[in-house]
């Protein structure tokens, strides 16, 4: 109501300032979190994929810009891969077979350099297994989610909204979901929002925001974009609520300014804490205390600097509440490890914490 109230009277302002209208409904939309103008959306298929066909997920995806009225374009790497070739656009989305044959490697640049400058990123399937499977690929640097470390799960139930109060989700409420499986660690990015995960395995990210400089990314992991070939999985695309879903974070990534992403949260599930290490530095073993706001599914691993799994502490369903992890320095296969430093790194329901360890 508030929020309400405050955009009214900016509307009042704005009129007995003498504005157009056009120049206020551009002003009270970019306040609302809305996009300015006409959304331009690039969506990336591979250059051998069959996804121009009906009923083929990117097709819907098609319907679904122009039901709206944005201007669409169904694109390959090689039709944006600069800067003045993706300034035709506001948001780029790319999924499943985008890069089965780009592999990103044609655009990943440029798009980096774009959604930092203001573009803005809707990645959707296994955008994570894309980026892990090719140690080409750099778009950890600006996707919500980390494709870091060697971590896989996979999941069945419902896609779980666990914060209904944000742009992306508001209004959505839990889906069901086919198989769904990521082959690396879908953690958060530091800066990123989880908004959403999995009824059977809580703490999976399966929605995240973040805000990168002055662009916008979201991760939609259990939407497909799509396996073309086979239509396998069109139910998300008949789904209402998988289908606001996809449509509000177009929306929000192809808003510059910031919006309620950053203000109050209704979910506590940011702000499990980990503590300082103790002893450290240390030779034998160390503690660390970490806290939990709700239970559900952590894990702990230690990295050494070069991202490279060393150990994995925890990985399992843990209550809410204080707690402590050990590690006595030594890897997964029971090798004492090589004096340096190493990084834990807490993975929990919307947090994703990393401390410093030495050893001596």
């Amino acid at each position: 109501m508030r929020t309400l109230v405050m955009i009214l009277m900016l509307a009042v302002s704005l009129a007995s300032a003498g504005l157009p209208t056009s120049a206020q409904q551009n002003m009270l939309q970019v306040k609302a979190g809305k996009p300015v103008g006409t959304i331009k959306v690039a969506i990336e298929i591979a250059e051998s994929s069959n996804g121009r066909v009906a009923p083929n997920a990117c097709y819907r995806i098609d319907s679904l810009c122009k039901a709206e009225g944005w201007e669409d374009s169904i694109v390959v790497g090689t039709d944006i891969d600069s800067a003045s070739k993706l300034a035709n656009y506001s948001v780029v989305v790319t999924g499943d077979d985008g890069y089965t044959d780009n592999d990103f490697r044609t655009y990943q640049d440029a798009l980096k350099d774009w959604v930092r400058n203001g573009g803005g990123f809707v990645g959707l399937g296994w955008i994570v297994f894309g980026a892990y499977r090719d140690s080409a690929w750099q778009m950890d640097s600006i996707m919500a989610v980390t494709a870091a470390g060697d971590y896989g799960f996979t999941t069945t139930g419902q896609v779980r909204v666990d914060d209904s109060t944000n742009p992306v989700t508001q209004n959505v409420r839990d889906f069901d979901i086919q198989a769904y499986g990521e082959y690396a660690n879908a953690g958060l990015q530091p800066g990123a929002t989880a908004l959403g995960d999995y009824t059977a395995d809580s703490g999976k990210a399966s929605i995240a925001v973040r805000e990168v400089g002055a662009g916008r990314s979201v991760y939609l992991g259990p939407i497909y974009f799509g396996t073309f070939q086979g239509y396998s999985n069109e139910p998300y695309y008949d789904d209402t609520n998988a289908m606001r879903l996809l449509k509000q974070a177009i929306e929000w990534a192809a808003s510059r300014e910031s919006t309620a992403i950053s203000g109050p949260r209704t979910a506590p599930l940011q702000r499990a804490g980990l503590g300082a290490a103790a002893p450290n530095p240390f030779r034998f073993q160390t503690t660390i205390d970490y806290s939990l706001v709700s239970a559900g599914w952590a894990s702990f691993a230690v990295y050494d600097l070069a991202g490279n799994l060393v150990r994995t502490l925890v990985a399992d369903a843990l209550p809410a509440g204080p707690g402590k992890v050990t590690w006595n320095g030594t890897d997964d296969k029971g090798r004492t490890v090589a004096p340096g430093v190493y990084i834990c790194h807490l993975q929990a329901r919307g947090t994703s914490l990393s401390r410093k360890l030495v050893v001596r």
